[in-house]
């Protein structure tokens, strides 16, 4: 079974690179999108259990009212949100919905926020 790791970046060099370390550090394969309605077409045939991250450039109102969510969780995944937006509501708020992985970030950021998140039966490399 195939496993997938999601990125949902405007910006699609940034998108290439956490696309290129998530494949790096968990073997997963990417799936990359600009926005959030083009990621759910993507994400419609995934099975469960067969997603384990989704890094998502929204605040938490743009995805709540999405199905991003509900389909991120049936496919076993995790969220963590990406970009300026997330990051102000999450110091704003003091308590965040979702993780968020603050700018800028490299693959060392990306790799300790995993294994933070990382469940003991899905360690991260």
């Amino acid at each position: 079974m195939s496993r997938y790791c999601l990125v949902v970046l405007q910006t699609p060099l940034v998108a290439q690179d956490l696309a290129q370390t998530l494949e790096e550090l968990t073997g997963a394969v990417a799936i990359t999108a600009a926005a959030i309605e083009e990621c759910c077409l993507k994400l419609a045939g995934l099975g469960p259990d067969s997603l384990l991250y989704a890094f998502v450039q929204s605040d938490v109102a743009g995805l709540r009212d999405s199905p991003l969510p509900a389909m991120v969780e049936g496919s076993g995944g995790q969220i963590v949100l990406l970009g300026h937006p997330a990051e102000l509501e999450a110091a704003r708020e003091g308590a965040e919905t979702w993780p968020v992985l603050r700018q800028p970030f490299g693959p060392a950021q990306v790799a300790e926020l995993m294994q933070r998140l990382a469940p003991p039966d899905r360690p991260v490399a």
